[in-house]
């Protein structure tokens, strides 16, 4: 309980700090390993062809790039792996219209509440997303105690489009308009096992004061 209070007090300054920063960083890719998820895929993914990350498989004309290297350290590491497996989590359920629940090990509070939105905007089995959405410049701002973490990076979806199943026409944006480009903040926390999850989700589109390092 001391670790998550802590995590906690220290997540405010974390943003501050994180959010002058993410202007900066390398532009290599970064893989996402193996590890990323240890849980099988529920349920298949549509689309022509497939492209496996970690233990999802997304359709080939669906590209989710993570372009920050690797931090140094195991556990900046760890923290990075379990942010990306929730987005992969988030789009895996998006993409099977709520069939893939793997996002129920990777989301809690209100990140939990985002994937269930976007899960909601797809219901329909005539609409899906194709495209590219990139998460740049993402960085670990802090860990605190071992059991807390802050993550920032900035998401661009300005490629990613929701589009008609039946004749692949784009509908509009794949989320909100507002939310082309923006920075996304997640706390994460760290299980008994070790690995991490996400457990509060506060977004900025690049519009905004808070955001606009993503612009």
């Amino acid at each position: 309980m001391r670790g998550r209070r802590g995590a906690a007090a220290l997540l405010a300054a974390g943003i501050l700090t994180g959010v002058a920063a993410c202007g900066n960083g390398s532009a290599t890719v970064f893989r996402p390993a193996g590890s990323l998820s240890s849980a099988p895929v529920q349920s298949p993914l549509p689309g022509s062809g497939a492209q496996h990350l970690g233990s999802f498989r997304f359709p080939s004309d669906v590209s989710i790039d993570f372009t920050s290297p690797a931090p140094s350290g195991a556990a900046g590491r760890a923290v990075i792996a379990g942010y990306q497996t929730y987005v992969l989590s988030l789009w895996a359920a998006v993409l099977t219209h709520g069939k893939n629940t793997v996002y129920l090990r990777q989301a809690g509070g209100n990140a939990a509440g985002f994937v269930r939105r976007e899960m909601a905007r797809y219901r329909s089995p005539g609409v899906t997303v194709r495209g590219t959405i990139s998460y740049n410049d993402t960085r670990v701002v802090g860990i605190y105690f071992g059991t807390g973490a802050d993550v920032l990076s900035c998401v661009d979806a300005s490629a990613f489009h929701q589009v008609n199943t039946q004749t692949g026409a784009t509908v509009g944006p794949a989320l909100p308009a507002r939310l082309t480009r923006y920075l996304e903040n997640v706390a994460e926390g760290r299980a008994s096992n070790g690995t991490w999850s996400v457990t509060r989700l506060a977004i900025y589109p690049a519009s905004s004061t808070q955001g606009a390092m993503c612009r």
